[in-house]
């Protein structure tokens, strides 16, 4: 058990040390920053939980092993002892929560008076379309009802709204301007996640549910940074042995990676 406790911990640091560098690099949106510093404690409150709990758990184990005349001192009943093990949790945990609360709510206020660029989100099995408010600013209806032929999102071309809304694939966002994603679902329930801009909501059939960002760091800037050259070099790298496999077989081999795109 004692081999086991170190090797845990020796398993940990090696994990921390080999894949740091896998985590997602600084976010590309400004609510970003909020979420990581609540990420980050929470993940610093439960390691020090865990490196305390897990230390003492595998030391008494291993101090009071089986062993003729050794014998364990307890407490039958400590009520000191329990009102510290319980009332440390409930500040720590009330803490994180209310903390996590504000966050939430500041994330989640969209104010409409910062004239957010409104982008329709549209999932279905198994695919995204995007559908852009136009110059009005303003979505046009739509209802799975009105799905037929070329309208793939089910836009009410009999709304005025809808006439200048453009439909699309692929999305481009300017930095520094906020962004509303109002999201509906053709089937089943998605989830719409955009890692690197710390976003992401469930996509529900019958509802339209949302989220509003805005992004800080653009395409080419997050390519000029450490991570993301090291991200593209490694990417490269496994392309390179594995086509190496692919040509042995006569198989179509992969093209070089040449930067990093922003993905829904």
């Amino acid at each position: 058990l004692l081999a086991f406790g170190i090797a845990f911990y020796l398993f940990m640091l090696y994990n921390f040390w080999t894949f740091g560098d896998r985590a997602l690099p600084a976010a590309s949106s400004e609510h970003g920053v909020q979420y990581d510093n609540l990420l980050l404690i929470t993940m610093a409150v439960i390691m020090f939980v865990q490196v305390i709990t897990q230390g003492l758990l595998h030391y008494f184990a291993f101090k009071y092993k089986g062993k003729k005349g050794n014998k364990a001192l307890f407490f039958a009943d400590n009520d000191k002892l329990e009102f510290v093990w319980t009332i440390i949790p409930v500040i720590v945990l009330a803490g994180l929560i209310i903390y996590g609360l504000f966050t939430w709510t500041d994330i989640m206020d969209i104010n409409e008076e910062d004239d957010p660029i409104v982008i329709e989100l549209y999932a279905k099995q198994f695919s995204w379309q995007a559908r852009y408010a136009g110059k009005d600013n303003v979505l046009g209806k739509a209802n799975v009802r009105f799905i037929e032929g070329a309208n793939s999102m089910g836009v009410d071309e009999s709304d005025p709204y809808a006439m200048d809304d453009v439909i699309t694939a692929e999305i481009h966002l300017p930095v520094n301007r906020p962004v509303l994603f109002k999201m509906r679902s053709q089937d089943v329930l998605h989830s719409a996640y955009f890692p690197h801009f710390r976003a992401q909501m469930n996509v529900v059939p019958g509802m339209i549910t949302q989220f509003s960002f805005t992004p800080t760091i653009t395409t080419d800037e997050i390519n000029e940074t450490e991570y993301m050259r090291d991200k593209v070099a490694r990417i490269n790298e496994i392309r390179k042995t594995g086509n190496e496999s692919r040509i042995a077989a006569g198989e179509e081999t992969l093209g070089e990676y040449e930067q990093f795109e922003y993905y829904l």
